[in-house]
């Protein structure tokens, strides 16, 4: 067919093989059985890379299917398995739910999109995001979570956001991230402290597939009074063992 663009052609190819495959694989093992040059497999990859659809394990160097492309082929299913989980915990806490998942610009910017939403019926704040609405991650605690916990994410990137100042608790600049998402690691969950808007607490924490990759975030958000009566520890704790429960869904 005329019509056809072989380069899409080809990175299609190369995403069905890897969707196939036992595995991750490296280049030569795709050349050999693609019968695609070792260069054309390199520079497809790289290209299917920027934009998050395959991974490169950094310590085998072999290629995987990227979140990107499991973010698109979950949204659908992410609604009907978060949705019950994200209403539950609202009765639960009588607070906002929200789950998102990591996406990126053409430019490389890391931002989360909404993609389940379960609202306050006390809602009191001005920032009430829909569904589909994206953010950048640097100031809230699902943003935190998705940075801190998914493998393909490259710490270079974390000086591409504009470092808005939101209030004057929003993260300033690269240096303060990187120690904030090292801090989410050691303990398992993000908080946003006010930094998207004064009055405004969110907790959040990572889901992982069954295989360990973190492929959404869910968080509780309220007015900062009521959070921390909730208490910040065991808003997470609860929030963990429901996105564990989830895990088992996927």
């Amino acid at each position: 067919m005329s019509n056809l663009i072989n380069s899409v052609e080809r990175a299609l190819d190369v995403l069905l093989y890897l969707n196939r495959a036992d595995g991750p694989v490296g280049v030569s093992q795709i050349s050999k059985d693609m019968g695609m040059h070792k260069s054309t497999v390199f520079r497809t990859l790289a290209t299917l890379e920027s934009r998050r659809f395959v991974f490169q394990n950094p310590d085998s160097g072999k290629y995987s299917l990227g979140v990107s492309l499991y973010s698109m082929s979950n949204k659908i299913q992410f609604y009907d398995v978060f949705k019950p989980f994200a209403r539950q915990l609202g009765e639960e806490f009588k607070e906002a739910v929200n789950v998102s998942v990591l996406e990126s610009t053409a430019e490389g910017v890391f931002r989360s999109t909404i993609v389940v939403k379960e609202d306050s019926k006390d809602n009191v704040l001005s920032v009430s995001p829909t569904i589909g609405t994206s953010m950048d991650c640097y100031c809230s605690s699902v943003g935190k979570c998705l940075l801190a916990f998914s493998p393909d994410v490259p710490v270079e990137s974390l000086k591409k956001y504009s470092f808005a100042r939101y209030t004057h608790k929003t993260i300033a600049g690269p240096e303060e991230l990187a120690e904030e998402l090292a801090r989410v690691r050691a303990i398992g969950f993000a908080v946003d402290d006010e930094e998207q808007e004064i009055g405004l607490t969110c907790v959040g924490v990572p889901i992982f597939d069954p295989s360990g990759q973190a492929v959404a975030a869910m968080s509780i958000s309220g007015p900062t009074p009521r959070m921390q009566a909730h208490d910040t520890e065991k808003l997470a704790q609860r929030l963990r063992e429901v996105a564990a429960e989830i895990t088992t869904l996927l």
